[in-house]
């Protein structure tokens, strides 16, 4: 019986499309490790793999550099940015053919809600709602993965490379015929190249120490837009108090580059995070797993005024076949 132990990672801070006195109405997501390296022993496994994860996160506190700002001081601005509602269904199917390589296709199911307020052009008071709410697919991620362990089975690294996929649309627009900003749209238009390391080494039967750090970056713009490269790294530490029942705590960062092109907004965009990723881990028979994990953000730069999150949660299952 194996003991799952996903890690929350850092969440990014999107930019807002054109308008040069617009603060970022941001869409982020909460991503959680779930390979190997986060579950328990470490060792490679052949055959198939499935990872069902629902993810919920709310922007809703405004930044501007590491400062919150209160609503009723914006100003200068097109609106003022109420709230971004994130819901996620992320399905992630794995084959192994052997212990050494693994495949994963990674299918995003979004739900976003966005809202702002318009400021009048002419008195400058709040004056009308404009808003956005869809379920649409994101884009979908294909990886492989080269996983080594030392003969003594303590010690595991891994190489990771893939690609994303312009699957999600980048023109969905409100019931007013509006379309929705590109940093809220489920898709970027982009496909994405994504490349990492990872490692993990086992200290005693009951605790694991492991680490993470990728790049991924866009190969072209899509429509004048092109997301900012990103950096994560992460580091954590795992211990399971019984066959059954395990914990999880990881220090997550993320570096995420100015966006560029005509659409991009080069001045809202970009951002510097670090969260702690608490959570629990519950093995439900042999080859399944429930876990849940609340992330909570200790550190948040942005460039220019934009929406951040002041927590997320991550609930999911997983299972070997």
């Amino acid at each position: 019986m194996h003991l799952h132990v996903a890690v929350a990672a850092a969440l990014s801070v999107a930019a807002l499309a054109p308008a040069l006195s617009h603060a970022s109405c941001g869409s982020t997501s909460c991503s959680l490790m779930t390979d190997r390296f986060a579950q328990g022993p470490g060792q490679g496994h052949s055959g198939w793999s499935l990872d069902l994860r629902l993810e919920s996160l709310t922007q809703d506190r405004l930044r501007e550099g590491t400062t919150t700002v209160a609503p009723a001081d914006v100003t200068n601005e097109e609106a003022l940015e109420r709230h971004t509602r994130n819901t996620s269904l992320i399905t992630t199917i794995g084959y192994a053919p052997d212990a050494d390589w693994s495949f994963a296709l990674r299918l995003p199911l979004l739900r976003r809600d966005h809202l702002h307020t318009l400021f009048d052009e002419d008195t400058g008071a709040l004056a009308a709602d404009e808003r956005w709410r869809f379920t649409r697919l994101g884009d979908v991620q294909l990886v492989a993965r080269r996983q080594f362990t030392t003969a003594d089975a303590d010690t595991s690294w891994a190489f990771f490379g893939g690609l994303k996929l312009p699957t999600g649309s980048s023109t969905v627009a409100n019931a007013n015929g509006d379309r929705a900003e590109r940093a809220l749209q489920p898709g970027t238009g982009t496909t994405d190249v994504v490349l990492g390391g990872a490692w993990r080494r086992a200290l005693g039967p009951t605790d694991a120490l492991f680490g993470q750090a990728s790049w991924s970056g866009a190969l072209a713009a899509h429509r004048d837009f092109k997301p900012g490269q990103r950096i994560e790294a992460a580091l954590g530490w795992s211990h399971a108090f019984s066959p059954t029942l395990g914990s999880v705590v990881q220090l997550n960062a993320r570096r995420r580059g100015r966006d560029s092109g005509a659409e991009a907004e080069p001045d809202l965009s970009g951002s510097t995070t670090v969260e702690l990723s608490p959570g629990l881990t519950l093995a439900v028979g042999p080859q399944a797993t429930l876990y849940a994990y609340l992330q909570l953000p200790v550190y948040q730069k942005v460039n220019g005024l934009q929406l951040v999150p002041r927590r997320a949660l991550a609930v999911g299952w997983t299972m070997d076949f």
